[in-house]
């Protein structure tokens, strides 16, 4: 049944013992999860790295959301899931860190011209 919760009560010191010793081994080799998310960028689909470049690009909302062929609402939804994803407070810091983080390929260079 869905909601419905069970447990176990234990009480026998050997058995409350190894649960323990079991809990504080996998405690001592987990890794931080900041450093593990640093370590790991995450994986960003087609779509959202599209629209990183077009936030990159300077371009609105309306421009961008009509390019993707999205409705404003659903490009602003995307938005602030990329923005989670990448855990930036605003859509600057999201591009920096894309950029950091390889998400988006080399930058192009420029030539003198």
């Amino acid at each position: 049944m869905a909601g419905v919760r069970e447990y176990t009560v234990v009480r026998s010191p050997g058995v409350v013992r190894s649960v323990r010793s079991l809990y504080e081994a996998a405690w001592e080799s987990a890794a931080d999860l900041a450093e593990f998310r640093r370590a790991r960028p995450p994986a960003l689909s087609e779509q959202s790295r599209q629209i990183l470049r077009l936030l990159g690009g300077g371009l609105k909302d309306e421009a961008a959301a009509r390019r993707l062929g999205l409705s404003l609402r659903t490009y602003r939804r995307r938005v602030a899931e990329i923005l989670t994803l990448l855990e930036a407070d605003s859509r600057f810091q999201a591009g920096l860190r894309a950029q950091e983080l390889g998400l988006l390929g080399p930058r192009p260079r420029r030539t003198a011209g």
